[in-house]
């Protein structure tokens, strides 16, 4: 299965290479270019004779690189990403191009004082654990900048569900994919982007270098109680960053959801750091859609099937009505 590929693949910000080859692959036979710009973002022109339009999904994940060496042969790390410290704490991860096994290590509770329990989790305080005795050992296996993912593997979870790490961008270029498959009158470029994590930077430069007349944004939305909830559709944002997505777009993809009696859901909440804004700086017609996802920046996430099938479905329609 494509997405349990994706999903299972490593993509960290500026380290997306085996991502981006099982993208490329994956493509190949259903577009008419395929470019890597100096970024490193993928660029897929499927021609057509109408309306330009960019998709975009960015490949990358959050997780750690390695900074320090300890002592006693654990390794310091920070966050590559907006990682949810309260979930960083004694998860299985993999170290670097070598895949070092590790372990990030966090004071047994029964050792923790009555303070030391109810205060938050401090990255400064945790280590990665991959078995070595000292410094000097740690040092054989292990070099500061390599990056750190987590390990979890995709799966189905209950009736139509999905879990494993990386959802919200995996999801979003599997999408991707998907739609490429089809042909349309409009003139396509589907975007892959990179260092989505670290602040939108491969967006930035892909904004600089495409001009179009829509741009349609795919991620994976944070699912909540009342908003963006699972199994019930795709959202559609009405803000996305600082900037109001282009109502006109927003109601022709309803109307083809109404048609089709396909699902979909109008996100009420801003969205933050996506890369819509990148875009619309040109011009471009903007909508980001979401699909929504459960437990996101963290070492594992949930989705729904029919979610990522409906998500399709519509934007599919959208396209083929252009």
């Amino acid at each position: 299965m494509l997405l349990e590929k994706l999903c299972n693949s490593v993509a960290l910000p500026s380290y997306e290479d085996e991502v981006r080859d099982l993208i490329k692959n994956s493509i190949k036979d259903f577009v008419d270019e395929i470019k890597v710009d100096r970024m490193g973002n993928i660029v897929a022109h499927k021609k057509g004779n109408g309306k330009t339009v960019i998709l975009d999904a960015y490949m990358d994940e959050v997780g750690f690189i390695i900074t320090a060496f300890n002592d006693d042969g654990t390794l310091k790390f920070t966050t590559l990403g907006s990682v949810d410290e309260k979930s960083i704490p004694c998860k299985d991860v993999i170290i670097g191009d070598k895949r070092i096994n590790g372990v990030i290590g966090f004071k047994a509770i029964h050792l923790q004082g009555k303070k030391e329990r109810e205060e938050n989790i401090d990255i400064e305080k945790l280590s990665i654990d991959i078995g070595a005795k000292s410094k000097e050992q740690a040092k054989k296996y292990v070099s500061i900048g390599d990056y750190v993912s987590f390990t979890s593997k995709f799966s189905k979870l209950g009736n139509k569900l999905v879990k494993g790490k990386a959802l919200d961008s995996r999801i979003p270029c599997y999408i991707l994919i998907e739609l490429l498959k089809e042909n349309y009158n409009a003139d396509i470029y589907a975007i892959f982007s990179v260092q989505k994590q670290v602040g939108n930077r491969g967006a930035i430069v892909s904004s600089y270098n495409k001009k179009s007349d829509i741009t349609i944004v795919f991620e994976g939305g944070l699912s909540k109680n009342n908003d963006n909830v699972i199994d019930k559709g795709p959202s559609l944002s009405r803000i996305d960053g600082n900037v109001v997505c282009n109502n006109d777009v927003i109601n022709d993809i309803k109307t083809i959801g109404q048609k089709e009696s396909i699902p979909y859901e109008i996100k009420n909440n801003k969205n933050k750091g996506n890369s819509g804004d990148s875009y619309v700086e040109n011009g471009s017609k903007l909508v980001t859609v979401s699909v929504p996802c459960k437990y996101m920046n963290s070492a594992i996430s949930v989705s729904s099937i029919d979610d990522i099938e409906n998500t399709i479905k519509l934007i599919r329609g959208y396209l083929k009505s252009l």
